[in-house]
């Protein structure tokens, strides 16, 4: 799944945060990132992964005033 997020100077740390749970982040652009849930492997649910995804996502941000991230549909 994509990730937009509004802050890029905030994109590596939130990349490495990522990267310490179970899923797989890069930064794909100055305000993109990527991020792969590997429980989608074993027949998990995609809209239940963006759940959980965009669930971290925000609960990290918390610290940051200001940060969003949108997910990205697919085109």
């Amino acid at each position: 799944m994509r990730l937009l997020v509004t802050h890029p100077e905030l994109a590596l740390g939130l990349v490495e945060a990522l990267n310490e749970t179970d899923c797989l982040a890069a930064r794909t652009g100055s305000h993109t990132l990527e991020v792969f849930a590997p429980w989608l492997l074993e027949g998990g649910e995609p809209a239940h992964a963006a759940t959980e995804v965009l669930f971290f996502v925000r609960a990290w941000a918390s610290g940051y005033a200001g940060f969003r991230a949108t997910l990205l549909r697919a085109s």
